[in-house]
């Protein structure tokens, strides 16, 4: 579904340094290591009306940094955020039922299932235009 995904380091942090989710930091280390998602230091530094966590604002001070087509952000305050500054945006649940519609994956369930096992819960009713 994608060529290149970017992360601010903000989300680099959370999700490989920080992580305690073994197979969470060894995939994410595996695709930047193919340049698959790439980790970038975003230049911009705006105000946002919402008070968003770390990982969030890097996310969308990137997303101005790159002109970026939509963003993935589960957080609700962050995506409100990003769609009042007028960026399009998908949260993972959505995303993960894409790839089913594309026949990328075969169960939206099981990958649900899959990342409930390593204690990674998402929305389980994901609307098709979020």
């Amino acid at each position: 579904m994608f060529q290149k995904v970017y992360i601010p380091e903000s989300v680099f942090q959370e999700s490989v340094l920080q992580s305690n989710v073994a197979i969470q930091k060894e995939n994410l280390s595996k695709a930047i290591a193919e340049e698959f998602i790439i980790v970038a230091k975003s230049q911009t530094v705006y105000a946002f009306k919402r008070k968003l966590d770390f990982g969030e604002r890097g996310v969308i001070n990137l997303a101005f940094d790159k002109q970026a087509d939509f963003l993935i952000i589960d957080d609700k305050k962050a995506r409100n955020e990003a769609k009042e500054l007028g960026f399009k945006v998908l949260n993972t649940s959505t995303l993960i039922k894409r790839a089913e519609m594309f026949n990328l994956i075969s169960s939206y369930s099981d990958i649900i299932d899959e990342l409930e096992k390593i204690t990674i819960y998402l929305p389980k009713n994901p609307k098709a235009n979020s």
